[in-house]
């Protein structure tokens, strides 16, 4: 990884195409974990900035309201283990997550980049650019 956008208020990361597979090489190995059903739901990786991936699964609620997301997860994960400068995430991501993928931005100062990977490429988009009106505001938080 390396920083392109050190500007002391949002730092912004550019992972190699290596560190992107490996995101999407870890989302793989938990795919049979998600819960209750191993063929439904997502996995979500997170990179943090001591370089550690964490990941995430689906955990299926019958009423659905309580279903947490691989993303919720993920970031659990790391913050279970005392990181939350979260680099860079697996995606896509729903709505939800990415409010919540922003806030755990503005909280670390770090634009975290959401992974993707479209015809065999990845792309790399940070959650400031899938955010265009945000809450809170980075002035607010």
């Amino acid at each position: 990884m390396q920083l392109i956008n050190g500007n002391g208020v949002y730092d912004r990361y550019l992972l190699t195409e290596e560190e992107c597979e490996a995101l999407f090489d870890e989302d793989t190995k938990y795919e049979d974990v998600r819960y209750p059903d191993s063929d439904k739901g997502y996995v979500a990786t997170v990179l943090t900035k001591e370089e550690h991936m964490f990941s995430g699964v689906s955990y299926g609620s019958d009423t659905h309201t309580l279903t947490m997301h691989s993303e919720m997860t993920a970031l659990a994960h790391a913050a279970i283990h005392g990181e939350t400068d979260i680099i860079a995430i697996s995606g896509p991501n729903c709505h939800i997550c990415k409010q919540l993928i922003y806030e755990s931005s503005l909280r670390s100062h770090i634009d975290t980049v959401v992974i993707t990977k479209e015809n065999g490429h990845f792309i790399q988009t940070p959650i400031s650019e899938l955010m265009p009106q945000p809450w809170p505001l980075p002035s607010q938080s």
